[in-house]
């Protein structure tokens, strides 16, 4: 490890000496302002020129991206606007060593950072990757897929965060604020029309309503017909289905999404913040891609996979029929995923002058899902099912930051978080009638879930000046959970129904410290170098999927240790801004699924289950470069580059399903492309008497990398490379503004996610083809 920073350093003094031998020649840029942000220091705000001044959160008080020892790619609302993006996946690609997909079969992110990812839709498992949104953390994939509209900014922050941020974390975690209420009116309209025939409609409205009383509510609804098309037809099965006409687009989006602020300042030092976040979603149950290589299963009995068959990805089929949890047949998948959510934030801030800030947030949120879906490619029962479930999630954290003194600044708190689950699921097993079971079809697997968690944290962390240019930090949080768990594992209707169903029932209490020390140096104006080690850990707990009592016990906690060296520079008139960070991280315990054989406790036959272990650990190491500057005025361009090496240091686990562990260390951990590298360019024309004409361009690419654990034929996530533009017209006033935009526009087909399920078939997920949309907007 130790010649891997050694090296790294090196390679980030080379290029910081080679770009600060490059910027004597840069010229005074155009004026810009930093965006709904906290007040800058003095010398910061009386720089007129250059690039905008971001603020961030990252250590949990407002201070500039440059002086945050942290690597964090921050996003203003300006630039997520440009990229007309319906959700966090479309800003993967000006991040480097970050991959954001979606879950196969489902509507939920998959995000990786640094190595570590979720791809499971599981209830129970922690995200390696946390998201917090307004300091309210989203603790399941299954809602991470935000819409961006009326946001303030994001900042993704690279690597553990096991002192500051909500819960733990292995990964990183994405921070989200949206826009709060002001104090003088104003509204915002956007309707927008894009390929796929999809029609979106924004619209935001700020009220005053007294002095110090302001409300704001901000909605958001989109409906698309989906860029997949039906094209298989049922040829197998005796029960009847909805037969879409040949051609059917499918996989569309039909969601509201919303958030309704009052903002109360009784005094100059104090505000009180009330939000309702709702949503509505009903989209269409999200199709598959039958990628079942040759011997698998499927391939066997007459399904295919398209390797082998030469049919598009965007071309394929799926069972719709209607029904329910509980019908005879069908668990309803022409109903489409359903997905309620309600939450109620309360947010309280106290300042005292030359002491500190107070803050206190709480909130509850709840979840109501039912998501029919047929997970394989094919208009046939072959694996159809439905799960439905409620998730509540309440917390309250408050948190004290002070500039103690010139020397001293501190942040220090406590957190209580909790939830519960309570979920079910069916399934129709229909490939099992080619293995001898003719009741596959009628007689679905049935299983139950319930799940709580208490969890309490103590964290803090403070930073002490020893001279002018250096300062050393240190933090630590201590978290205790207790986890409760219960499951009644798959088993057919009809012997449920004659009162037989086995329960297994366990609980479990999970703590650990997490530590983070560093320092901050000033080398020189504009120059800042810092060093960090972090620690984080996923928390312990429970596989929902559970088949038996063992598989029911509870797995360990999962823990990273990550170095990590970098510079942050920029050039006196900030013309020119360059970051770069080099990182080790070592991951223990790492928490993995297994399909292992069984016997099962009801039938007595041989089965298979899926159990999760603590199977091995994991090294990454790597490089990432950021890169901004204003060569001339009204051009704006951006870049990133990012390197990451990952293997495992030791992975057993069961890769042929004989029961036996096997070395598995050669396998590649997923979601971790080698390379991402970004390119962006804004330029907007000198202002006429009839408008301003701005021009967008983006180019971000990234290398293969892999979807599943066991690494199977079919499942990577393909390298690509992307292009995307837009072209808008603002009026003078700036009020009125129209947009035309491409998505995709080398009209890239790639794989971005998968599963393979032992040995039966696969099911994968392609990105959407070239699209072309136009945007009216209006601001009042």
């Amino acid at each position: 490890m130790e010649q891997v920073l050694l090296g790294a350093t090196r390679a980030l003094g080379t290029v910081t000496l080679a770009f600060l031998t490059t910027t004597s020649t840069v010229a005074v840029a155009q004026a810009t302002a930093t965006e709904n942000a906290d007040p800058l220091p003095p010398e910061r705000a009386a720089q007129a020129s250059g690039l905008e001044d971001i603020v961030v959160t990252a250590r949990r008080v407002a201070e500039s991206l440059q002086d945050t020892p942290v690597a964090v790619t921050a996003f203003s609302s300006a630039s997520i606007e440009r990229k007309f993006a319906t959700d966090i996946r479309a800003l993967a690609g000006d991040i480097p060593n970050v991959v954001i997909t979606n879950v196969p079969g489902f509507n939920a992110a998959s995000i990786g950072i640094r190595g570590q990812s979720t791809g499971d839709i599981i209830l129970t498992f922690e995200p390696a990757v946390g998201v917090v949104v307004d300091d309210f953390v989203l603790a399941h994939v299954q809602t991470q897929l935000f819409d961006l509209f009326d946001i303030d900014r994001i900042e993704v922050l690279r690597g553990p965060q096991g002192t500051l941020f909500g819960k733990n974390t292995v990964g990183g975690v994405v921070n989200v604020i949206t826009k709060r209420p002001e104090r003088d009116f104003g509204a915002e309209l956007r309707v927008g029309y894009s390929s796929f025939n999809t029609k979106d409609v924004k619209a935001a409205i700020n009220v005053p309503l007294t002095d110090n009383l302001f409300f704001r509510v901000a909605g958001s609804f989109q409906e698309s017909d989906g860029y997949y098309r039906l094209t298989k037809t049922n040829t197998v099965d005796p029960i009847p289905m909805d037969v879409p006409a040949v051609g059917q687009r499918w996989g569309g989006t039909r969601y509201f999404s919303g958030r309704a602020k009052l903002l109360w300042e009784p005094g100059p030092d104090t505000n009180l913040l009330l939000t309702y976040e709702l949503l509505r979603d009903r989209g269409d149950s999200p199709p598959s891609v039958n990628e079942s290589p040759v011997g698998f299963l499927f391939d066997t009995v007459g399904f295919p996979g398209i390797q082998t068959t030469g049919e598009s990805p965007f071309h394929t089929g799926t069972t719709l029929c209607r029904g329910s949890a509980t019908a005879p047949t069908c668990p309803g998948t022409l109903t489409g995923h359903r997905i309620d959510v309600d939450g109620f934030y309360l947010r309280g801030e106290h300042s005292w002058t030359d002491v500190g800030t107070l803050s206190v947030v709480s909130g509850y949120r709840r979840v109501k899902s039912a998501l029919p879906s047929d997970y394989t490619g094919e208009s046939a029962y072959l694996f159809v099912s439905t799960r439905e479930d409620v998730r509540e999630q309440y917390s309250l954290e408050a948190r004290f930051s002070s500039d103690f003194s010139d020397r001293i600044k501190f942040t220090a708190g406590a957190m209580y978080w909790g939830q519960t689950m309570d979920a079910n699921a069916t399934s129709f097993l229909g490939f099992l009638r080619f293995l001898g079971d003719p009741t596959a079809l009628t007689d679905p697997n049935q299983s139950t879930a319930d799940y709580k968690v208490d969890s309490y944290a103590a964290f803090g962390e403070a930073e002490y000046k020893l001279a002018d240019p250096l300062a050393v930090f240190v933090g630590a949080r201590y978290t205790s959970e207790k986890k409760s768990f219960s499951v009644r594992p798959q088993v057919r209707r009809s012997i449920i129904q004659t009162g037989f169903w086995p329960e297994y029932s366990d609980s479990a209490s999970f703590s650990k410290p997490t530590v983070r020390v560093g320092y901050r140096w000033e080398i020189a104006d504009g120059v800042n170098n810092y060093f960090t080690y972090s620690q984080g850990y996923k928390s312990g707990g429970y596989n929902e999927q559970a088949m038996s009592a063992t598989s029911a016990l509870p797995f360990k906690e999962e823990t990273a240790d990550s170095f990590e060296l970098g510079f942050k520079t920029e050039t006196a008139d900030r013309r020119l801004r360059f970051n770069a960070a080099a990182f080790y991280v070592r991951y223990g315990d790492l928490q993995r699924d297994a399909v292992v054989p069984f016997v099962d406790p009801i039938t007595g036959l041989p089965g298979q289950e899926t159990r999760t272990t603590n199977a091995g650990k994991a090294e990454v190491y790597g490089l990432e470069l950021e890169a901004s500057a204003v060569p001339v005025d009204g051009l704006t361009l951006g870049a990133s580059l990012g390197y990451q090496k990952a293997k495992y240091l030791k992975f057993l686990t069961d890769i042929d399903g004989d029961g036996v562990n096997d070395d598995a260390s050669g396998l590649k951990l997923r979601n971790v492309p080698k390379w991402t590298a970004n390119l962006t360019a804004n330029y907007a024309f000198p202002p006429a008497s009839w408008g301003q004409i701005s021009l967008n361009a983006d180019l971000n690419y990234q290398s293969q990398y892999e979807s599943v654990t066991l690494n199977a034929p079919y499942t990577q996530g393909d390298a690509r490379t992307l292009v995307g533009a837009s072209l808008q017209w603002a009026d003078p006033t700036e009020k009125y503004r129209v947009s035309i935009f491409t998505r995709n526009l080398l009209n890239e087909v790639y794989r971005v996610s998968a599963n393979s399920v032992a040995g039966l078939f696969n099911f994968t997920n392609y990105a959407p083809p070239r699209s072309f949309g136009v945007e009216l907007a209006a601001k009042f």
